[in-house]
This record gives C-alpha cells, sequence and structure tokens, in this order.
C-alpha cells in the first residue's frame, strides 16, 4: 500500500468517527499542555532568579579576597587545617590571572579609609583605588558623570549614600532622610588624614591638637542608587590612594595611642597581600566556572555570582522533573485513552480487516493503518497541547506582572528601576515545544502498538463472517 493511500485512508477511519476521535484527541491535548506547562514553570522560576542575581550585580565577575592563613575547618570531621597551598595577591598573581582563557579584564584594588569633608559636615569614607583603564572594562553602573579615565588623579567615582550620612560634630546625628540632598558632581570636598582618632585615651577630645592633612577630590561620576556593591565607595585612581596612604603612615608613626588609629589609616596592614581585593572579569557566563577552577589551583578563593546561578541550576533541573512528572501522568491517562479508542475501532472494523486481507492487504499494511490512525491522534493532539500552551503562558505571564506574582515567585529583590514586564512565571524554549510533539506522536504510536498487533491477528475467513 503506498504512502498517500495509507495516510488518507486513515484520516477517514479518524473522520467516520469524530465524536471519539475528538475526545482522544483532547486527552493528548491535555496532557500535553499539562507536561508543557509544568516545565515551562520551573524554567519561568530560573529565569526570575537569574535577572535577581543580574541585577544584584555582574554574574561574569569573580572577586577573589585574601584566604585565610590560619587555616578552616575541614568539611568532613569540622576540624582546623592549614590551606595546602595559598598564594598571595599581588602583582605576580595579577599576571597570572590575565593568561587564564576568557578573562577579558583584571582589577586589583586597595583600600583605605578617610575622613570626608564638606562645610561644616564630615564622616568616614571607604576608599577604593583602582586602574581606571581596567576599571573601563568591567559592567559599573553610573547615574550621572563619567567613569575615571587614565591621566585622573584627584578624580573620583563615588555614590550618593556617602554624602547622605555625613553630620554636623556639634549637633545630633541626623538620618539621611533629614540631609540636603546634595550632587556629587558639584559639590566641594576634602579627604582628611587625621593622626588621632578623635578622642585620647582618657576620653577626651583631641580634636583641636591632632595634625591634619586634607586632599580635595573633585567627583566626576555618581553611582546609581541601586548599585549596592558601590554605593557607600568612593572610587578613585591607586596611584592617588597610595599617595594618602604614604602620607598617613607618616603621621600615624610614633603615635599609636589606640585601635581607632588602625581603621583611619585603612586597618592594620596585610604584609602578605599587597592589594585587598581582585577582579575578574570572564567574556562569557558559561565560562566563569572553568576559570574560578583555574584560579582555584592557583592558591586563591574566587567568588561569584555563578556559585549561586550553579546551585539554582542544580536545584531546577530537579524541579522540572517533579513538575514534568506530574505533567506526564496527565499524558499516560491520554496514551490509555488512545489505546482504548483503537481497540473499540478493530471490534468495529473487523469486517473490513477481513475484506483488506481478502483483497491482497499484507499484516504489515493493517498494522500501518492502526499505527498511522494512532499516531495522527498524538500529533494532532500535540500541535494543539503546544498552541495553547503558548497562549496559557502568555496570559500567566501577563497576570503575572500585572499583579506582580513573578516577582513574588522568585522572591526578588529588584533593583527599583528594574523593568517588570522583564519577568516571565513561564518560559517554553522551541526545543520543549518540539520535544513535546515528538513525545505525544511516539505516545499515540506505543499506545496503538498493541490494537494493531491484535488486528494482524484475526482470521481472514472469521472476520468475513462478522456482521
Amino acid at each position: 500500500m503506498k504512502t498517500k493511500d495509507l495516510i488518507l485512508m486513515s484520516l477517514r477511519n479518524l473522520n467516520r468517527r469524530k465524536l471519539r476521535t475528538f475526545l482522544t484527541v483532547l486527552g493528548v491535548v491535555i496532557g500535553s499542555i499539562s507536561i508543557i506547562m509544568m516545565i515551562s514553570l520551573g524554567f519561568g522560576m530560573t529565569d526570575s532568579t537569574k535577572k535577581q542575581l543580574a541585577s544584584a550585580g555582574s554574574l561574569t565577575q569573580i572577586d577573589i579576597y585574601p584566604a585565610n592563613r590560619y587555616g578552616g575547618m575541614d568539611e568532613e570531621d569540622g576540624k582546623k587545617k592549614k590551606t595546602d597551598k595559598v598564594a598571595k595577591l599581588d602583582d605576580a598573581s595579577v599576571e597570572k590571572l590575565k593568561k587564564i582563557p576568557h578573562v577579558e579584564a583584571v582589577l586589583a584594588t586597595e583600600q583605605f579609609e578617610a575622613q570626608i569633608n564638606v562645610k561644616n559636615l564630615q564622616g568616614y569614607a571607604s576608599i577604593v583605588g583602582v586602574d581606571p583603564v581596567e576599571y573601563a572594562k568591567f559592567d559599573i553602573r553610573l547615574d550621572s558623570g563619567r567613569m575615571l579615565q587614565e591621566g585622573d588623579v584627584n578624580q573620583v567615582v563615588m555614590g550618593r549614600d556617602v554624602l547622605r550620612w555625613l553630620s554636623n560634630p556639634q549637633r545630633p546625628r541626623m538620618g539621611a532622610s533629614q540631609q540636603e540632598e546634595r550632587d556629587p558632581l558639584t559639590t566641594k570636598m576634602f579627604l582628611t588624614l587625621n593622626q588621632a582618632g578623635g578622642y585620647d585615651p582618657d576620653g577626651k577630645s583631641n580634636e583641636a591638637n591632632k595634625p591634619k592633612q586634607k586632599y580635595q577630590i573633585e567627583a566626576v561620576g555618581v553611582f546609581r542608587d541601586d548599585d549596592y556593591e558601590n554605593n557607600y565607595y568612593i572610587v578613585m585612581p591607586i596611584d592617588y590612594l597610595r599617595k594618602m596612604k604614604k602620607d598617613a603612615k607618616k603621621l600615624q608613626a610614633g603615635n599609636r595611642q589606640n585601635g581607632y588609629n588602625d581603621f583611619m589609616f585603612g586597618g592594620r596592614e596585610d604584609k602578605e597581600n599587597k592589594y585587598n581585593n581582585i577582579k575578574v572579569k570572564v567574556d562569557n557566563v558559561d565560562n566563569v566556572q572553568k576559570v574560578q577552577e583555574q584560579i582555584e589551583a592557583m592558591g586563591l578563593k574566587p567568588h561569584s555570582l555563578n556559585d549561586i546561578l550553579v546551585e539554582i541550576n542544580n536545584s531546577s533541573k530537579t524541579q522540572r522533573l517533579i513538575l514534568g512528572g506530574i505533567g506526564a501522568v496527565s499524558l499516560l491517562v491520554a496514551a490509555i485513552g488512545i489505546s482504548n479508542t483503537m481497540v473499540m475501532s478493530i471490534y468495529e472494523r473487523t469486517k473490513e480487516i477481513g475484506v483488506m486481507k481478502v483483497i491482497g492487504a499484507s499484516v504489515s499494511d493493517i498494522k500501518k493503518m492502526f499505527l498511522t490512525e494512532s499516531a495522527f491522534i498524538g500529533l494532532l493532539g500535540g500541535l494543539i497541547g503546544i498552541v495553547l500552551s503558548y497562549a496559557i503562558s502568555a496570559l500567566i505571564n501577563y497576570l503575572g506582572v500585572k499583579y506582580g506574582f513573578a516577582a513574588n515567585m522568585s522572591g526578588a529583590g529588584f533593583s527599583p528601576d528594574f523593568d517588570p514586564s522583564q519577568l516571565k512565571m513561564s518560559i517554553i524554549p522551541a526545543w520543549l515545544a518540539l520535544a513535546s510533539l515528538v513525545f505525544s506522536a511516539l505516545i499515540g504510536i506505543v499506545s496503538g502498538y498493541f490494537p494493531a498487533k491484535k488486528a494482524t491477528k484475526l482470521s481472514a475467513l472469521e472476520a468475513m463472517r462478522q456482521n
């Protein structure tokens, strides 16, 4: 029997029993929708969480901090142990990091604490020294102004929160909401190095006696308010910061009255590590894990948002399997329906099968006919299920954005200017739709196999005798 004739005959047989065919196809549609939507919700949860992480920082950035040289805890027995290999955060490590494949930029930073003065207001700020050229390669978000450039000296990029929490030492401290909002780009600011920490050991103020050294700074860029990583920092060229640190050591020499000095002059000097932190930018989020493994092999301790992302991906796979299994139950019920439909069809078409055998139809032709019919049921149900799934997914996403369900589902703490329309509770990848279609057709074929085999075993003579 020709393939064209086989298909036409199968379609006619299905059309003759419209109601039964409709109900059987409906079962496949429900099963297909169930499995697609269940898995799509898993993808939606993962995607929302990824967007949450991305809003908190770059997924391609790796941070390296000084390792614990006093030993960590053994995960197996809880006993302290020395780190086998610990590298220093120095220029040699920076050069090695630059040679790692997929690394686009390496930024070494030094930190320092200094007093900041604006007119009669003052406070303490954390200063970060960077290489302006390397710093510009990272995903830094500015609200206004520009990034640091090569040739900058006392120019800085800072967050507004640095100025929001200044206070007048002659008055009770006011909250940030009570402070006058200042634009760092137009505010005249000074960083002040003090020899002592404001109070002598006996508790008396030494404000009038302590020597000071001032540095005027010029803000050329302002971090966005949602950049929580940088909003309380002042970032300046590392050469200028080193000059301040050198001057601070001179002021500090011979006068170590209390521990507060250490805080003000940038903390106790780390003789092992030249830098407080090293940032590594990777070309693609898919390569972050590979780069981290190579960094660990160097004896450094990398940290990134990708660590969380890996855990999320692992847990989401389990979630999708569970949700997909729940949806597959509906498709299993549909498979039983297809099998039942085909068995009923055999009983009703016994005489027809006998006639086909008498006129020369082979066993293979009869089997193919019933398998084709069951495959059509699965294929048609799968196609309708895919179309309806996309429609349901669009509706869920619309309602999720409108009523905030998507943000609640992800446990989101997104930035204030994050566009909620980017959130999706349901995501249906193209491969999922295609896999569902293939699976539905396969379910139809498998469900129709045994009824088709039963049809081939019918005796032609007995079949002809059926009324």
